[in-house]
């Protein structure tokens, strides 16, 4: 997870740059005897949308473009514009206009290739970098994001000797050192990629991603504390990468510092709060601190941001099964493609919290029977949408309010298996 390169790779190699969306003013706005303009004579700035300055950057390149259609460069400056604003489809297709002027030029091949690395299209990318190759075989960037290619397609000893190619044309080529790191600690070769990573930040010691990758590397060599220094590194060049802050709680959820481990997940998840890796990591954190009910929300906020996590579903599950719900899981997923069969939900992503689910569970026992309440009749819908009355909940209460009523339930084809618990948390047979 350490390993950005293969997910966001860097077209030059040059260093990690910082947001500078908070930067203000002109340098020297602030010297003495100068007076920043404001008024009629200027516009404010602080007023203008992206939307403006998208349309402000593309405007030289539409005039150009109303008069002359067949203007490669102007297409490919329209392609960067929408590169720059992160909108890759746009930029993918004015990329291809000035292909279709001119179908051989190294620089648009290029840029199409990285668009289609950033959209996630790996094997079309592959292509135009193999055409790209046959035109200039010595060019050390496109040797660079083929490696990335190759990484993401999981070809890691081709992506390897691509890497070298790239560092053949190019030897001081410092994102290429990083992708040999990458690659080497894909394959489980730690020492040899923190040598690649240090060879990158020897060549350009502001290369976050470099000091990222040694971390991880260091960490998996069980070297927690360069582990932690270098990710500090990194972080100290680009304070605003989630992953980073992931990769340094997780060391400290390795050495069993719980508390401290917390603090950089937080981290993570306020700059990036879709990211399924801090949540996770966050879990399991709370579940180190015995918060287990907690730990259990932080595990199902990451299966629905990212429902093919094995780590994630199998630490939900031990949670689950600890607080005393379980459940069959598969046949709960037959039941649900029956009702609606164009949907396959896992009961844990339905809309319900999962507090309610706990509080069912453990909480409103003694809410009930501190006032005297009987039991609630619950009610679940059939699949034709009427209301059905679960045979447990039509049980009374025995032993005093305890959950004897709790067992298990049968229901055409369909099994809920909920264990039952006692004063103690002990299972009742």
């Amino acid at each position: 997870m350490a390993n950005d390169f293969k997910k966001n790779p860097d077209r030059t190699g040059k260093e990690d740059r910082p947001d500078r969306a908070g930067k203000t003013g002109k340098k020297g706005a602030g010297k003495k005897g100068r007076t920043p303009k404001t008024g009629a004579g200027r516009a404010d700035k602080s007023s203008e949308t992206a939307y403006d300055r998208l349309k402000k950057a593309l405007e030289p390149y539409q005039k150009t473009l109303e008069t002359n259609p067949g203007d490669a460069a102007a297409w490919a400056g329209k392609g960067s514009v929408y590169l720059r604003h992160r909108m890759y489809k746009d930029s993918l297709k004015a990329y291809e206009k000035a292909l279709g002027i001119e179908p051989e030029n190294p620089a648009y091949l290029y840029e199409k290739g990285f668009v289609l690395l950033q959209l996630n299209r790996e094997e079309d990318a592959l292509q135009v970098f193999d055409r790209l190759l046959e035109l200039k075989p010595d060019n050390d960037k496109a040797w660079n994001l083929k490696t990335s290619v190759l990484c993401r397609l999981g070809q890691h000893e081709k992506a390897l000797e691509a890497s070298e190619k790239a560092l053949t044309s190019n030897p001081k080529l410092a994102g290429a050192w990083h992708a040999k790191g990458t690659v080497l600690a894909d394959l489980g070769r730690y020492e040899e990629s923190i040598r690649a990573y240090d060879s990158a930040l020897k060549i350009n010691p502001k290369l976050a991603r470099a000091w990222e990758g040694k971390a991880f590397a260091l960490c998996s060599l069980d070297r927690p504390v360069e582990a932690i220094i270098a990710y500090d590194s990194a972080l100290q060049i680009n304070p605003d990468n989630a992953k980073t802050w992931v990769g340094k709680a997780l060391v400290h959820l390795k050495l069993g510092k719980y508390k401290k481990a917390l603090e950089p997940c937080n981290k993570a998840i306020s700059i990036k709060p879709d990211l399924a890796e801090a949540w996770y990591c966050k879990g399991m954190i709370l579940a180190g601190l015995e918060k287990d009910d907690e730990a259990l929300g932080a595990f199902e906020r990451a299966l629905r941001i990212r429902p093919d996590y094995p780590d994630a579903r199998q630490a939900r599950n031990s949670i689950s099964s600890k607080l005393g719900i379980d459940f069959d899981e598969e046949e709960d997923e037959e039941e649900t493609e029956e009702e609606k069969p164009e949907v396959g939900r896992s009961v844990w992503t339905r809309k319900e919290p999962t507090g309610e689910i706990v509080k069912r569970s453990r909480g409103q026992e003694r809410e009930r029977r501190g006032k005297g309440v009987k039991r609630e009749e619950r009610v679940r819908k059939g699949p034709g949408g009427e209301a059905k009355k679960s045979e447990w909940a039509r049980k009374k209460l025995e032993g005093g309010g305890t959950d004897k009523g709790r067992g298990q339930e049968k229901k055409q084809g369909r099994k809920v298996v909920r264990k039952n618990l006692g004063k103690g948390g002990e299972k009742k047979k």
